[in-house]
Parts: structure tokens; C-alpha cells; sequence
């Protein structure tokens, strides 16, 4: 079962190739986004060594590579490709340039989709690829294999231009009937109407990062009393864990109102990363961008919410990333059963210091994870019938090398 990414930054969703599933080598997406020149820039990196390969070389304390291996790491890698979004009538020489593609290089651009005035592009080198599979004859036939069906792949993908995660969700208006944690009926419409502004808060027990910040939640929610504001929680794993959500409210001793998900919601909002926090107005239309994950500062959800009260209704973008803190690159939660055949439905969470992101195993047993490289976590938060649940927490090491689980039978 192919895999869906977005990107963003890049403004394109891609459901990758088949080829991309099982490589022997190891594919890695690195996404710049925009770089301010009318360019929207990500490359596709290729190492030509297995999984195996790579975790025996990290024999140094820490994990850490040897300046011998670090060498051959670096002999083994190539560019795949490099897909660029181009900004108005730029020229192909001129956009090499820019790349510093170097003079007189044979580099190939394949034209594989439009949004706006924003033309996109597969540009490939001949030059670099003739002379990485002299050195990796044995990886030639994989990468020219992978090479080519990430430009079919690219052909047929969605292109909506670039823009900030989420900003899409902007002007909808949320609507639902659940029930509160305590089990009574509950409207979005009688909801929202209480209060000029509100504060969705989507979270769930086994997110970490959303726990720690409960607590200042509810003393926010105290002081929005007297300002013609409120909080609402969605609790996403209530309905199977109503104790548990029960127990941490009253811990934070919160005393705003804590629903059970509404699922025709949840699927429209598309909730990937938890906690994530929406901003709407009497009528349940989202007025903001959505906080994803827990922001540095949670002093600036008191801020947003102060300035819609104050009548603010232009949508401020957030401060724009450097380029080189959203380089990417994909992790992988490979989950199989004690015979080794691939757990397909399993529910992955790959949770950093300041958010969670959920993720289903495919056929393959397979969970798929964009990241900035760094310290991450893997939990397995629900598994199909005839399985027994893992507790266990899982580290990732700073290279986002794939982390294999293995479930037992029930």
C-alpha cells in the first residue's frame, strides 16, 4: 500500500512510488522550502548501503561513525534528484545558476507540475548519476529504478503551492455533536456561541507533550473568563480511555469542558500531529492558523487570543524558518510478528519534546515519518485484533535509521 507525504513548504502532495517502499539503499528527503529567490527547493538523497550496513558502522559510543566510515557514508551518497518549484518566467540556465548546478553541467529538467505561476520541476544531473553508478555498479539499477518513478510519481502528484502546515483548515467552520467527558450531549453551535473566541485544544493520554502543557492550560482557561473567551479539550482517545482522560483532568484540575472526538470532524480537520489547537469565532469558523504541537512560548496562545478579541482579523503567517532547520529526512517504524511477517493497521505514535505525530503501518508493516533530524520517541498506541499491546518506548537515534517492533501473538 503506497504511502501519501505532504509538503508544505514545497506545496505538493505526493503519494509515493512502490520502488520507494523496500530499497536496499536508503532514500532521504531533505525539504528547504523557499529560499527567497523565487525558488522552492528539496533534494532527494541516495546512500548507496543497507539499513544493516549503516547500524554497524555506528560502533562508536553514541552511535557515533568513525571518521573511516563517516568517509565511506559520504563515497556512498548521491544526489536521487532535486525537485525545485519555480516563481515566474525564470529560465532554466538561470535557475541552474541559482543552484550553483555548476558551468556546463548536463543537467535534465523534467516539467511535472504547474500551480499558479509557480512551475515545478525533476532536475537530475547525467553527469553525477554516470559517474555514481561507476562507483556503485551494484546500486545502478536501483537508483536509475527509483530515479524514474519519483518523476512519475511527481507527474501525478497534487500541487496547491506552497504554504504554511495547516493554513488550508483557515476559514472552515468546525462543527460537531459528541458528548463530554462525563457523557452529556454537546453541540458545536451552543458551544461557540457562548463566547466570542475559542480555544480548541485536540490532545490524547498517551501524548506526552500534550500532558505537560495541561496544567497551564487550565490556568489560562481561568483568566479567559473574564475576557469573553474559553478553552474546549478534545480528548482523541477518550471514548477507549475515558478513566485515563478522567484521572489527568482532575490531576490538572481542569475546569473547562473536555469532549469525546467527533469523527466526521476529526477526518475533515485532518489532525496528524498532537496537541494540535484551532481558534474560532461564535460561528466555529477558524480564524487562525493552528498551533501545531506545543508552541516555545505558551504564552502566545493568551496573545492570539488577545488580539482576535481586540478585533484583529488579518491571519499573520508565523515567523518563517530558517532553510536549514527544515531539512528533513524520513524515518521508519517497521513493525512485524515473531515470525517476521509485516503487522499492517498497527497505530504508531513518533512523538519529539513538543509534539506527536500519528501513523498507520501499511501492508508492509510499514509507518513512514518526515523529520528534522534529532531526538525522537516511537509508541505503539493500538494494535489489530489477535495481538498483544507493547508498552515498551522505543527510542530513535539521531539519525532517524529505521526502528523495527515486534508483536506478539495474543
Amino acid at each position: 500500500m503506497s504511502r501519501t507525504e505532504t509538503y508544505y513548504n514545497m506545496g505538493f502532495r505526493l503519494v509515493c512510488p512502490d520502488v520507494f517502499d523496500h530499497p536496499r539503499g536508503q532514500v532521504s528527503p531533505m525539504e528547504m522550502g523557499n529560499r527567497g529567490d523565487g525558488i522552492y527547493f528539496m533534494m532527494y538523497t541516495y546512500i548507496a548501503a543497507s539499513t544493516e550496513e549503516l547500524k554497524a558502522m555506528r560502533s562508536q559510543p553514541g552511535g557515533e561513525m568513525s571518521a573511516e566510515d563517516a568517509q565511506k557514508v559520504l563515497d556512498a551518497m548521491a544526489s536521487l534528484a532535486v525537485v525545485a518549484g519555480i516563481g515566474g518566467n525564470q529560465k532554466e540556465k538561470e535557475i541552474a545558476e541559482k543552484l550553483k548546478m555548476g558551468e556546463g553541467s548536463n543537467d535534465h529538467f523534467t516539467e511535472v507540475g504547474r500551480y499558479k505561476d509557480i512551475t515545478y520541476y525533476v532536475i537530475t544531473s547525467a553527469d553525477t548519476d554516470e559517474a555514481f553508478m561507476k562507483a556503485q555498479p551494484q546500486y545502478a539499477d536501483e537508483f536509475r529504478a527509483l530515479q524514474e518513478g519519483l518523476i512519475e510519481a511527481m507527474k501525478n502528484a497534487e500541487y496547491f503551492g506552497p504554504m504554511i502546515p495547516g493554513a488550508d483548515q483557515v476559514g472552515k467552520t468546525i462543527r460537531f455533536e459528541t458528548e463530554d467527558i462525563d457523557g452529556n450531549p454537546v453541540k458545536s453551535e451552543d458551544l461557540f456561541a457562548e463566547h466570542e473566541v475559542t480555544m480548541i485544544n485536540i490532545w490524547a493520554t498517551w501524548c506526552k507533550p500534550c500532558k505537560s502543557e495541561l496544567e497551564e492550560l487550565g490556568n489560562l482557561h481561568l483568566r479567559l473568563k473574564k475576557k469573553n473567551a474559553a478553552i474546549i479539550g478534545i480528548c482523541d482517545d477518550a471514548e477507549e480511555k475515558r478513566e485515563e482522560c478522567r484521572a489527568l483532568i482532575a490531576e490538572k484540575n481542569l475546569s473547562y469542558l473536555n469532549i469525546l472526538p467527533d469523527a466526521g470532524m476529526m477526518k475533515e480537520l485532518a489532525v496528524e500531529n498532537f496537541p494540535t489547537s484551532f481558534f474560532v469565532n461564535r460561528e466555529g469558523k477558524i480564524v487562525t492558523y493552528p498551533v501545531i504541537g506545543v508552541p516555545a512560548d505558551l504564552s502566545d496562545y493568551e496573545k492570539t487570543i488577545d488580539s482576535l478579541l481586540g478585533g484583529e482579523t488579518e491571519v499573520k503567517e508565523p515567523a518563517e524558518t530558517n532553510a536549514a532547520e527544515t531539512k528533513t529526512d524520513t524515518c521508519r517504524v517497521v513493525i512485524k510478528d515473531e515470525a517476521g511477517s509485516p503487522v499492517a493497521g498497527v497505530r504508531v505514535q513518533f512523538c519529539s519534546d513538543t509534539a506527536c505525530i500519528m501513523g498507520k503501518t501499511d501492508e508492509e508493516g510499514i509507518a513512514s515519518f518526515n523529520a528534522e533530524k534529532g531526538q525522537y520517541t516511537v509508541h505503539v498506541q493500538k494494535v489489530p485484533e489477535g495481538y498483544e499491546h507493547c508498552d515498551e518506548e522505543f527510542a530513535v537515534n539521531e539519525n532517524l535509521d529505521d526502528v523495527t517492533i515486534i508483536l506478539k501473538k495474543a
